[in-house]
Order: structure tokens, then C-alpha cells, then sequence
């Protein structure tokens, strides 16, 4: 039952991505995650996108986001992009060491990533992001959030990228300690609209 409402859930998230300027799917035996990103152009001038997600766990840990990020910095560094904006999240958490127990959290985090291609005929770039938010942007149970991620990337084709990453989500919870929503290595395809 919980699996159709999360099919459910990320067909109608995904559902804009036809529209958008990109659709990130990863994946380890353990979790899946689903991003859309489009451009914000419209909104917002110079090079930012907006941006949506959603992961899950086997655990039936869920974590929702979206933000905005304003990309700079390749024109006085070929090869290396940089990064930076806020995204509001939400997560469920069912602490694996406390049974029959759940934890929400929300935030509203700042942070940002770093993309630095290599000088290669195929591109590989490594990509890493970082995003947190104190006590007075943390809302419901959580204290806190934080959340990381670096990855691999090797364009397969001008319209995709598969990469290899690890990422780690987590939140502090009001006097429960830290707890980690999700982390571990995974596997993904970027497909550019």
C-alpha cells in the first residue's frame, strides 16, 4: 500500500518534468530519488533554476524539497560552476533504533553546490552539494538539517549523464539526537531536456 502512494505521489511530481529542464533519477537497493529542475529565466535574471524532489527509503523515511539556486563563476574559471540558494524541506522519519516512533521535520535551508567539469573529450565532472539550516529555520520535531552530497558524473550522450554518488540527509531531532533520513551510495541518470 505504501509503495502505490509513493508511485503515486512521484508520477504527479514528475508529471511537470516533460516541461522541465532536467529529470535526475537515482537509485541503491535501499532508496530511490526523483528531481526535476527547470530554468528560472523567466523569474529571475541570470542563470537559476528551480527545483523539486522527492526520495524514499525502505525504511519509509520520505523527504520532500524544493528551492531555487543561482549559478555563476565559468566565465573566470572554464570548467568549474558554482552554486548558491535556499530550499524548503520536509521529512518523515522512522528512527530504526525507536520502534513504532515518527519524526517530522521542515526547514528552510541555505547551501549550495559546486560543479567542476574535467578537460576531457567526454564530459566527467564532480559535483558536490551542501545544505543546512539552524534552529531558528527548523520547524515541527527537528532542531536542525543538514545534507550532503558528491557525485560523479559521465555524459553518455548530449541529452544524458550517469553518475555514481553518495548522499547523506539528515535531521536533529528535539530530544531525540541527530537522525539520518538517508545515506549511502547510489546510482543515477540525468536526463536534459
Amino acid at each position: 500500500m505504501f509503495l502505490n502512494r509513493v508511485l503515486a505521489v512521484s508520477l504527479l511530481i514528475a508529471s511537470p518534468a516533460v516541461l522541465a529542464d532536467s529529470l535526475d533519477v537515482n537509485l541503491n537497493n535501499n532508496a530511490a530519488a526523483f528531481k526535476f529542475n527547470s530554468s528560472a529565466s523567466d523569474y529571475i535574471e541570470g542563470n537559476s533554476e528551480i527545483y523539486g524532489g522527492l526520495a524514499y527509503n525502505d525504511r519509509n523515511n520520505m523527504f520532500f524539497d524544493a528551492g531555487l539556486i543561482v549559478k555563476g563563476g565559468e566565465e573566470d574559471s572554464p570548467g568549474l560552476s558554482v552554486g548558491v540558494g535556499v530550499k524548503g524541506v520536509f521529512g518523515v522519519i522512522h528512527p530504526a533504533n525507536v520502534p513504532n516512533t515518527t519524526n517530522t521535520g521542515s526547514a528552510l535551508a541555505v547551501g549550495g553546490e559546486a560543479v567542476f567539469a574535467l578537460p576531457t573529450p567526454t564530459r566527467i565532472a564532480v559535483v558536490a552539494e551542501y545544505y543546512a539550516s539552524p534552529k531558528i529555520m527548523s520547524f515541527a520535531d527537528a532542531e536542525r538539517f543538514n545534507q550532503f552530497g558528491a557525485r560523479v558524473e559521465i555524459e553518455v550522450s548530449p541529452q544524458a549523464n550517469v553518475y555514481f554518488g553518495y548522499r547523506e540527509i539528515g535531521f536533529g531531532i528535539k530530544n531525540g539526537g541527530s537522525q539520518t533520513l538517508d545515506s549511502g551510495t547510489h546510482l543515477g541518470v540525468l536526463v536534459l531536456f
